[in-house]
Order: structure tokens, then sequence, then C-alpha cells
């Protein structure tokens, strides 16, 4: 028979309840820069203002199952210090290479690890929706924008093929009789996406709770907003086509609002009432098992608490600005480039220490930016820097290619497509060059200035791009860009000088 004590809950509950007090005011102290960051997201990004909810929600949800919870036995888990210590280490890899996803991801992993810590996993498992559901805190999804554009324009094309339009597609252009439009990225329907799944997750665990029904509306909930969203498109240019363009216009900006939003939602509610299961009540005891009085809280409070030191400390030794970052143009292969607004192409990079255009005698364009930081707002790898002028141009794809070096050594580039909406095309061929490495691999890139810096050795870096225009074949404009990569990429690696 489970034991039970008959004195107040609160003076029961006072230890632990004192000791999760004191661990999130460090866990605040220890990653306020990254709690700031996230709060700032939320606040500023239409796509993630849900976020702020998703802390309240989580709270609810252990609330309303308090009952059982204090009916089981707390058993602190010290196997879960290893989660703790690798998410310390995931925060430590996104403090030195500034990737805001692996900060965030960290912190707020670090809440349900140190519930399961502190309490054990019996508990853990009364609460384990809550506890999952905290990852929807964590701003992530707008990295899939050109994704779901490309399945957006699909989507869109497959429907007015079945409604027997006239239609044609380039890149993320679509041209039917009555005019031409763009699948945008404010077009992507992200922002439906990342709130109807997380709309999804609440709905299926409050009204279903088989596991395979959960499952099932969770993929419908992702589904929906996607399907919905190529008929949003779909309706924009089907209006132009049956009525005039300029309702069509109007009608996007409309439809894309609150108004779609909600007939969305309406229909995820609604669907959600099919096989819907009333919901479960406890029918255990509602006293409060002995063991919250007699468990040993201070060793696993202050093993919890240590990772979160350990993070402290090595963040403060890192070396997150290098001392020397220098670019010597002397043996360029061309001439210089003065940069002007009429420049054809220029890619956009956010606060460099240096940046160089230049144009070889075989008429390839490259662009050298550097960096010997990697403070927000002047990275090498950010979602703000662009290798073309979005106000110019648009993307069509991308490739990964084998830069082959003179002496047969190979690294990966990337190779993309840009149009004009007048016709024009280019392709650029571009990788980042650090001390150690050369690669177009983002992530890989991140990763090595993330080591540099905590080897306290810097985060300087620079970005080569080579552009040439398509003229008339595709494959002749890639095999000179190319071949110029092959013959010229030491030459111009040469150019950025370390220290």
């Amino acid at each position: 028979m489970t034991e039970v004590i008959k004195k107040s809950t609160l003076t029961m509950l006072r230890v632990p309840v004192v000791l999760c007090l004191v661990w999130v005011a460090v866990w605040v102290g220890v990653f306020s820069e990254s709690l700031e960051s996230v709060y700032s997201v939320w606040m500023n990004s239409n796509t993630y203002t849900h976020c702020i909810f998703v802390v309240p929600i989580t709270l609810y949800f252990i609330y309303q199952n308090r009952v059982e919870i204090l009916s089981l036995p707390p058993r602190p888990s010290y196997v879960v210090l290893v989660p703790m210590l690798l998410l310390q280490g995931l925060w430590l890899l996104g403090f030195a290479a500034d990737i805001e996803l692996f900060k965030h991801a960290a912190v707020f992993g670090m809440l349900s690890s140190f519930v399961v810590l502190l309490f054990g996993w019996q508990i853990a498992k009364v609460v384990w929706f809550p506890l999952v559901f905290i990852v929807f805190s964590i701003p992530v999804g707008e990295e899939l924008v050109p994704s779901f554009q490309i399945i957006t324009a699909d989507l869109t094309v497959f429907f007015l093929q079945l409604s027997g339009v006239a239609v044609f597609r380039d890149g993320l252009f679509i041209t039917i009789p009555a005019g031409m439009f763009e699948v945008a990225e404010a077009c992507s329907g992200i922002r439906f996406f990342v709130a109807c799944v997380v709309m999804g997750a609440v709905i299926a665990y409050t009204s279903y709770h088989t596991i395979w029904k959960r499952i099932l509306f969770f993929v419908f909930s992702m589904t929906l907003p996607i399907v919905a969203n190529g008929l949003r498109a779909y309706g924009t240019i089907l209006v132009a086509h049956l009525v005039d363009i300029k309702y069509a216009t109007g009608a996007d900006h409309l439809i894309y609002g609150w108004g779609f939003f909600a007939l969305v939602v309406l229909i995820l509610v609604a669907f959600s009432r099919i096989g819907s299961e009333p919901s479960k009540v406890f029918a255990g005891s509602d006293s409060i098992h002995l063991e919250w009085l007699s468990v040993r809280w201070y060793p696993a409070a202050l093993v919890a608490v240590l990772p979160l030191f350990l993070s402290l400390f090595v963040s403060s030794s890192a070396v997150k600005d290098s001392s020397y970052l220098a670019f010597d143009k002397r043996f360029q292969p061309g001439n210089t480039v003065y940069i002007t607004a009429r420049t054809d192409w220029m890619p956009v990079f956010s606060r460099p220490k240096f940046e160089h255009l230049g144009v070889s005698t075989e008429g390839v364009a490259y662009y050298i930016a550097g960096y010997d930081t990697n403070e927000p707002g002047a990275e090498l790898v950010s979602e703000k820097n662009r290798l073309f002028d979005i106000g110019k141009w648009r993307y069509n794809g991308n490739q990964s290619l084998a830069v082959s070096r003179v002496g047969g050594e190979e690294f990966q580039a990337s190779l993309l497509e840009i149009g004009a909406s007048t016709g024009g095309k280019r392709l650029v061929l571009y990788w980042y060059y650090l001390p150690n490495i050369s690669s177009s691999n983002s992530l890989y890139v991140k990763l090595f200035q993330a080591f540099n810096v905590l080897l306290r050795e810097g985060a300087v870096g620079a970005v080569i791009a080579l552009s040439v225009p398509v003229d008339s074949d595709m494959e002749t404009a890639k095999h000179k860009l190319l071949s110029f990569a092959n013959l010229n990429s030491e030459q111009l690696e040469s150019l950025v000088l370390f220290n």
C-alpha cells in the first residue's frame, strides 16, 4: 500500500519548491543572454509570436496533473546528468559559433532534463507531454522558407494544370496568360505551418489518448497548412485568370491574413471531434506520497546546478574576436571593380571587416568578404547574408560541386542559379574559407568556427563567391565557373591573410 503522510502540502513541498526556484534563478542568470535573445525573437517575429504562450501552457498541463504527481514517489535520476552535460556542450557550440538555434534548444532542453533529474522517471512519465511541448518555445522554422516556397509553387502549378489553366513555371515565377506571379518568401506559408503544428500538438494531446490517434492527428496538423497554403496561392492566381489581376493582388493580402488562418484553425478543431476520446480522470489517492518528505533533495539539486556553472566557466574563457585579418589584393586574378548601385551582381553581407569585388580576364566576377568576429549582425555565416541582392535577383536552385585544386585536393562548394524578372540568369559558386578548412557547408563551417573560438583562436574567416552570366547554355557557364575555381581557388584564398 502506498505510504502517505497527513502534513500540509506546503510543508512537504517546501524544500523541492525552493530548490526548483533556486535552480531556475541560476539558469536565468547563466543563460540570460540566450533568454533575452529568444524573447526578442518571440516579440519581433510574427512567425514565432505564439512561442510566448508555450511556457504558460506547459506549466498549466503540469499543474493539471498535480494530484497524480504528488501521489507518486519522487526518485532523482542521476543518469540524466549525461544528457544535461550534452546540452551544455550544445550550448557552448552555439555560443562559440553564434548559432542561436543551438543555444535556444539547449536552454529549453535543460528545463525538461532538470525535472527528470530532480523528480525521476516515474513522475516524468505523467508529465511527458509538457516536457516535450516545451520544445515549441524554440523559434525554429524560418530556415524551411525556401523549401516551402518550392512546395507552394509545385502545388500551385499542379492545381492550375488540373483546372486547365495554361501555365509556365520558371523557378519560383509562375506565368499564366493574365500575368506573372512570384512565390515570394511571404507566400511560403511557414507562419501557418508553425502555428498549426503547435496547435495540432495541443489538440492531439487533449482530444485523444490512443497513441495512433494522436500521431495521426499530429501528422494531419502538419499536412493541412501546407496543402491549404498551396490552395491559397492557387486561388489567388485563379482570380487573376477568371476576373482581373488587380483583384488577385488585393485578394492575396486579404486571404493571407487572419481570415484564412482562422479557417484553417476551424478545420483543425472540426477534425479533432472525429473519434475524440473523453478526458481521463485520475482514480488514485489524492494523498501525498511519503517519499516527498524523505527524499534527499540537496544532492540532486547540486548535481543539477553544476553543469550550469561549467557552461559559465568555459564561455567566460573563450575568445570570440580574432587578433588579425587583412586583405592583400596585389595578387588578385584580374582587376578591382568599384562597387556602385549599378553593379550587376553583388552579394550582400552584413558588416564584414573588408569586402572586395573583382573581375578576372576571363570575365568571372569574384567577391571576397572577411570577418574577424562572431558578434550578432557581424558574422560570416548568417541568414542575413545573401549571395545576391534579393531586390534584383531570385533564387532558382542550387547544387553541390567539388572544386579540385591544382595540387589535387578537393573541397565542397555550392552552385546557385539566380534569375531576374527581366529574364537574365547568373550562376554563383561560393564557399567559406577558414584557417583550417574550405567548404560551403554552413553548419560544418559554423562548427569549425566554434571549435576555433573555444580553443581561443577566434572566429576569423571569409566567404569567396564567383559568378558568371548565363549567356546561352547553362552547362557552358557552369563549366567556365568550375574551371576558374579549380585553377584559382588557392590564389583567391591567399588574398585573405589570417593571424
